[in-house]
C-alpha cells in the first residue's frame, strides 16, 4: 500500500522533468522560435539527414524518438542508446526512388551500467545526373553524393525508484560531408532525453532537438541544415502490443505527427516475429503515400527487418535490415520487464 501511495509522488516528478525539458529544448536555439513561420520553409540544405534509417521505425510510419533501444537509435534518438544490452551492430540499406539508395552500418558497445557508446556511416547514392549549360547542351555527368559519420554517447542520469534508470540522455555528433559539384561539409549535433515508466502501463516519452549546427558551405554560399525538433510517446497496454507517436516540428517544413503501432510474438525465449504498421501526415499531405507496413523477426542474437514505404506516383521504397547483439563471456548486464537495466552477476553467455 505505501508503494502505491508513493506512486504517483514519481508521476508527477517525471511529468515535471519532462515538462522543464521541453522548455529548455525548445528555448535552445533561437530558430526553434520560428519553425511555424512560412519564411522558414525550403530554408535549408542536406535534406539526406532526415532519412530514416530503421526498418523498424519507417513500418511505423516514421514513429521512433521514444520507440528507440538498438543501435539505430544513434540516428533516431541518442537518448535511446542506453537500453542496448551489450555490443550492438546494424548494416541497412534502402532502396529510394528511382536510382536513389542509401546505405547505413552502426556499431555500439556498453561501456558501464548507465552508459553507452556508438559509431555509425550513413552514405546516399544519387546516381549520375547529365550536367548541361544554360542552353541545354550536355557538358558531361556528375554524381551526387552524402556521407554523415556519427559518434554519440548515452547515460542514465535520473533514479527515481530502487535499481530503475528511469530517464536517460544523448548526444550524437555529426561530421557531414555532401558533394554535387562541389563539396560542402558541416558539422552538428542531436540531443534527446527519454523518460521511462514501467510500472503498470509501460511507457516512454522523448523530446529531441536534430541537427543543431553550421551550414553546409557549397563554394562561397552557406545553407542552413534542417534543424528539427521532435516530441515522442510509446505505449504499451498488452505485452505483445505497443503504439508509438512523434510530433515533428522542422525548420524546412510544417509540423507533422506519425503515429504506429507493432504487434508481436514470441514462441519461445530467442524467437520473435512482429507486424508493424504506421502512418505519416506529411507524406499524405504532399499525396506521396503516408501509409507504411513492415516485419521484422529475431533468432537469438539476430534480427531482420523490413519495411515497405508506397509513395503514390512516385513508386514504392524498400528497406532491410540486418542487427547483431553479440554476447560475452562475462554478461554482467541483462534486461528486466520493469527497468532499463539491472546488474546482475555470475550469468554466463546463454
Amino acid at each position: 500500500m505505501k508503494n502505491r501511495l508513493k506512486q504517483p509522488s514519481k508521476n508527477l516528478k517525471r511529468i515535471a522533468l519532462f515538462a522543464a525539458i521541453f522548455v529548455f529544448l525548445f528555448k535552445f536555439d533561437a530558430a526553434a522560435q520560428r519553425y511555424f513561420s512560412s519564411d522558414a520553409v525550403g530554408t535549408t540544405s542536406g535534406d539526406f539527414l532526415n532519412l530514416d534509417i530503421s526498418p523498424r521505425a519507417v513500418a511505423m510510419g516514421g514513429a521512433q524518438t521514444a520507440v528507440a533501444e538498438d543501435v539505430s537509435a544513434l540516428h533516431s534518438n541518442p537518448a535511446g542508446l542506453i537500453q542496448i544490452s551489450r555490443l550492438s551492430a546494424m548494416f541497412m540499406r534502402a532502396q529510394y526512388v528511382s536510382d536513389i539508395s542509401y546505405q547505413y552500418a552502426a556499431y555500439a558497445q556498453r561501456l558501464s551500467y548507465d552508459s553507452v557508446i556508438a559509431a555509425s556511416v550513413l552514405m546516399t547514392d544519387i546516381g549520375s545526373i547529365d550536367n548541361t549549360d544554360i542552353s541545354g547542351n550536355k557538358l558531361g555527368t556528375f554524381s551526387p553524393q552524402d556521407q554523415v559519420i556519427t559518434l554519440g554517447y548515452s547515460k542514465g542520469i535520473i533514479e527515481f525508484s530502487d535499481k530503475d534508470t528511469d530517464v536517460s540522455m544523448g548526444i550524437a555528433y555529426k561530421y557531414i560531408h555532401s558533394k554535387i559539384l562541389d563539396d560542402a561539409r558541416a558539422t552538428a549535433f542531436d540531443l534527446g532525453i527519454m523518460t521511462y515508466n514501467f510500472t503498470y502501463i509501460p511507457y516512454r516519452l522523448s523530446v529531441l532537438m536534430q541537427n543543431l549546427g553550421s551550414g553546409l558551405k557549397y563554394d562561397t554560399e552557406t545553407v542552413a541544415i534542417p534543424l528539427t525538433f521532435k516530441i515522442g510517446a510509446s505505449l504499451n497496454p498488452f505485452k505483445n502490443l505497443m503504439f508509438a507517436t512523434d510530433f515533428i516540428m522542422p525548420k524546412n517544413n510544417k509540423a507533422y505527427f506519425t503515429l504506429g503501432s507493432e504487434v508481436s510474438t514470441q514462441t519461445n525465449e530467442y524467437t520473435k516475429f512482429s507486424v508493424r504498421g504506421g502512418i505519416n501526415s506529411q507524406k499524405i499531405r504532399d499525396k506521396v503515400g503516408g501509409f507504411n507496413f513492415g516485419l521484422g523477426m529475431t533468432l537469438h542474437f539476430f534480427s531482420i527487418d523490413y519495411a515497405f514505404v508506397p509513395m503514390g506516383d512516385l513508386g514504392t521504397t524498400h528497406r532491410l535490415s540486418l542487427s547483431f547483439d553479440f554476447p560475452f563471456r562475462s554478461q554482467v548486464f541483462q534486461r528486466k520487464s520493469r527497468s532499463i537495466y539491472s546488474k546482475v552477476t555470475d550469468i554466463g553467455t546463454k
